[in-house]
């Protein structure tokens, strides 16, 4: 039946489920700590640069949150699997009483059938959306982190300007503080509540 299809397809997105940002570490190799010794005399370049989405990817929160979010995606996987099979077996039984019941108590097992299909789908819905608002969330929280740490490099050198690289065609690795906004970062946010943020949620 197309219903059990439709199943089967929803509970692939939330097996595939990728954490967005937390996927793009592997396309970065790495990035060079910021030379910060200067030559004598030397006045410090007032222009810095960043690269946020490293920055997410690589602090010891995302990493944290990552395992997190696999962890629940495992669980919510074996959980969906077991109801897929069951309705499977009930699609199955459907097909083999389609010739033998009267139409009115086929009819009747029938629509049984469609309305499991149709909570099944939605909880699947609801599992993946979950996801990924913990991740939108658990995101936020870790910028919200690093924009302060970046402000107070900004005032501690002098900084007349920081931008992401994403803005930037090309820059000296001597101005991307990158990886000291990391180790800030992997300090004062050793980890996200995500416990709080489920909270925030229901």
């Amino acid at each position: 039946m197309k219903f059990l299809l439709k199943i089967t397809f929803l509970f692939s997105l939330l097996l595939t489920f990728s954490t967005l940002v937390f996927s793009q570490e592997d396309s970065v190799d790495s990035i060079e700590s910021e030379n910060s010794a200067l030559p004598e005399g030397e006045k410090p370049f007032p222009i810095a640069v960043v690269d946020m989405q490293y920055i997410v990817a690589k602090c010891a929160a995302a990493v944290k949150v990552r395992e997190y979010l696999e962890n629940m995606k495992s669980k919510f996987g074996i959980e969906l699997k077991a109801q897929e099979d069951t309705l499977k077996k009930m699609q199955e039984e459907l097909g083999s009483q389609r010739s033998i019941l009267p139409p009115d108590e086929f009819s009747v097992m029938e629509n049984d059938f469609r309305k499991k299909v149709e909570q099944l789908q939605k909880t699947v819905a609801d599992k993946n959306q979950l996801l990924e608002n913990l991740l939108s969330q658990s995101i936020k929280i870790i910028q919200t982190e690093a924009i302060k740490i970046i402000t107070n490099i900004g005032r501690e050198r002098g900084l007349a300007l920081a931008v992401d690289t994403s803005t930037v065609v090309i820059a000296a690795d001597s101005i991307n503080i990158s990886q000291i906004v990391i180790e800030r970062l992997n300090t004062n946010l050793k980890e996200v509540d995500m416990s709080k943020i489920m909270e925030s949620l229901n």
